[in-house]
């Protein structure tokens, strides 16, 4: 069966690109819900990128 979820690890790069798309989305998109919810999805992928950084720093 195949797994439409991609759950591998993100890299350094993956996550910053990512989180770019993100706020680009949500800076141009007017549709409420859609840009809650991806400004919720933004804040997890930040989460995600500042704990990689954080353990290569440590």
């Amino acid at each position: 069966m195949i797994n439409p979820i991609d759950s591998t690890p993100n890299n350094l790069l993956e996550l910053a690109e990512q989180c770019l798309a993100l706020a680009s989305a949500v800076l141009t998109i007017d549709e409420a819900s859609i840009k809650e919810s991806l400004q919720f999805i933004l804040h997890e992928k930040m989460e995600a990128l500042f704990d990689v950084i954080y353990r290569a720093e440590g």
